[in-house]
This record gives C-alpha cells, structure tokens and sequence, in this order.
C-alpha cells in the first residue's frame, strides 16, 4: 500500500498550493488528475468513474479500454460484471419486502432455507453475522435469494429485472452475465424474446477481463457464475448512479421508506449470549462506518483477475463515488472483507478532497 499512498500525496502535493483561487470544481479536476495516474500504476486496462451529487452526474470519466486489443475506449456506459455490489440490490429488494410485504427480517432464516447451518435470523444474514461474528462471505448471503423470491413471489432474477433496472432506467444493465452463456439456458426462458435480444446486444458489449502479469495484464474470462443474491448483476456507471441517485432522492422513484433505508444503512447490534453484543460494520446489503465525521455507506465487487467495482456514498452529502473496472485492481490487496473502505487510495484521496 505504501506506493499507492505515496502517490496519493505526490499529486495531492502538486495541485494544491497557498496563495491560488480556488474554483468551484477544482475537487473534481485534483481527483481527475490523481486517478488516471493511479489506474495506470495499479493496471487497470480500462476504468469507468463518476462522481454524482444532489440526484445529478456532477463528472464522469473513462480511462483506457473495455478491450484493449480492440481499442474499444471504457466510457461510464461500459457494462461490467460488478460481483458483490449486487448485495446492495439484495438489500433494496429485501427492504421493499419489509415495506410492502411485511417481512420480517428478525424472522429466522431456516423458515425460508430449512437446512441453513445455524438458526439465526435473516437479518444476520443480511449483516455477514451469522456466526454471531461479523465474516463477510458471499457464500452465506447468497442463502437470502429464496428469501427475496418468496417475498416477491418471483425467482430473482425477475425481481431484480422488474423492481429494480426497469423500475429506475438501468436500461444497460442485465441480470446475470450467463443469459448469453449455454449454461443460463433455463434463466433465459423467464424473459420474453424482445428483453433476451436487448440483453444479448449489452452482454456482447460488456468490458473484456483482464489479469494483471508481471509485464502489465494479460486477458482473462470471467467465471462461469449466474445471478443470486451475493453476486452477478452485470451493469454500467450511469445506470448505478440512477440507482444510488434514487435512493438518495427521497425515495421518490422506489417503493423503499425512508425508515427502512437507514435501518439499513445503519451498523448493525446483536446480542450474542454472555451479556455481549456484537456491532457489525455493515447495515443490511451495505457496509457502513464513519471518517472523519462522516458517515460512509460503501459496497464493493471483487471478481479476482478479471473485474472490481466500488460504490462509496456520504449520505449526509447526498455524494456518491462510483468506479468500476475490468481487472481486480480496485480491490485487490485492500481487504475490504474486513470492512474499512479507507485501505484504497482511490477513497483516501476522494475523502481528503470532499469531506
């Protein structure tokens, strides 16, 4: 982490001096500068990165290439496979369950997964507590997909498609990277043949895979992996803005209530026998931590050697960074499975800047 720290300063360093006006965006032109250098260092083929406050695309940017040997440019309508950022929609869907089906989430978790290895509580699946420890593990929370499809009726895939990319105009985003692969045959019959060709047209679009080499990065493929509730959404900057824009927005377009959103942005408490407690750092299909004052709502997608992606929210700011890449580069090495978003240079320059 030390280069990558150091590099953070330098340019930090060489764009802010005493004495100079300061202009309105001059945030966005210090982290426009910082970034590409980063990327590079790191080895990201391409880079797809936003910055979205009040509702609004205040700056957007593509670095290098969704396919590099095609010289195809990552623009912030490049679709990528965005890995574990697909628990932030488990929790938007799980949260519409609460608000219009009465969910429960202190129902135990064995009422809908009967062989679930412990009896906890669904909420403590949400969390990564179900060991009565926080451990993140995309195994365990993939046990909440029957959950959401016996909430809403629908496998879910169709929740996902209906409630969430129709619902807030992700219209380049597909739900799983496997409805143009042989094995996603059965997913493709839950969706009409106009919807399956829109979806092929954006999957033969999504950012090429790469590995990073001693020589620089060398193309790789993505995982033969479907949709559930811990991963699998393929989708693009502009559409995760219109996501995370909504929630922001005072629910206006997501029957999600406001109550319910910050139960879910917030760190979770349980007791945990012995008069302890234990308090996670993740709310429900988020993580969740406070610096420097502020409190952060973070998720984040690793798909190793082949694809990252980091979505970093100040609600009190109603400011949302977004960063998706088609190597691991954004998470690799930074353990955010232990839930501190601030181990990435990448955030420590974003916080510096705008906190």
């Amino acid at each position: 982490m030390k280069p990558r720290f150091f590099l953070a300063a330098l340019a930090i360093g060489t764009l802010i001096w005493p004495g100079r006006g300061v202009a309105q965006d001059f945030p966005y032109q210090v982290f426009e500068r910082y970034l590409e250098p980063l990327a590079q260092q790191i080895g990201m083929p391409g880079l797809s990165a936003l910055i979205l406050r009040n509702n609004r695309i205040e700056w957007q940017r593509g670095y290098g290439y969704a396919d590099a040997e095609g010289k195809v440019p990552a623009t912030i309508d490049t679709p990528y496979p965005i890995g574990g950022v697909t628990q932030a929609i488990t929790g938007v869907l799980i949260g519409i369950c609460v608000d219009r089906f009465q969910l429960q989430v202190d129902q135990g978790i064995r009422e809908f997964v009967p062989a679930f290895p412990t009896d906890v509580r669904v909420r403590q699946v949400l969390a990564h507590a179900s060991e009565n420890r926080f451990r993140y593990d995309p195994g365990t929370f993939s046990a909440l997909t029957p959950v959401v499809e016996r909430c809403h009726g629908r496998p879910y895939r169709v929740a996902a498609a209906v409630e969430v990319l129709d619902r807030l105009i992700m219209t380049r985003s597909v739900p799983g990277l496997d409805l143009a692969r042989p094995e996603g045959a059965g997913a493709r019959t839950l969706f009409e043949a106009p919807i399956l060709a829109h979806y092929d047209r954006l999957l033969r679009e999504v950012a090429v895979p790469y590995r990073l080499t001693r020589d620089g990065y060398a193309r790789s493929a993505y995982p033969s992996y479907g949709l559930d509730a811990a991963g699998g959404l393929v989708a693009t900057a502009r559409d995760l803005a219109n996501f995370e824009g909504s929630l922001d927005d005072g629910i206006d377009n997501i029957p999600l209530g406001t109550s319910t959103l910050n139960q879910m942005w917030s760190p979770q408490t349980f007791e945990i026998g012995n008069n302890q407690t234990l308090t996670t750092p993740t709310g429900l299909g988020w993580f969740v931590q406070n610096a420097s004052g502020q409190r952060l709502v973070w998720t984040f997608g690793h798909i190793p050697d082949a694809g990252s992606a980091l979505i970093l929210k100040m609600p009190s700011k109603r400011l949302t960074l977004i960063l998706l890449a088609n190597s691991g580069g954004l998470a690799a090495g930074n353990n955010f499975e232990l839930g501190d978003v601030t181990t990435s240079p990448f955030v420590r320059v974003f916080l510096r800047l705008f906190i």
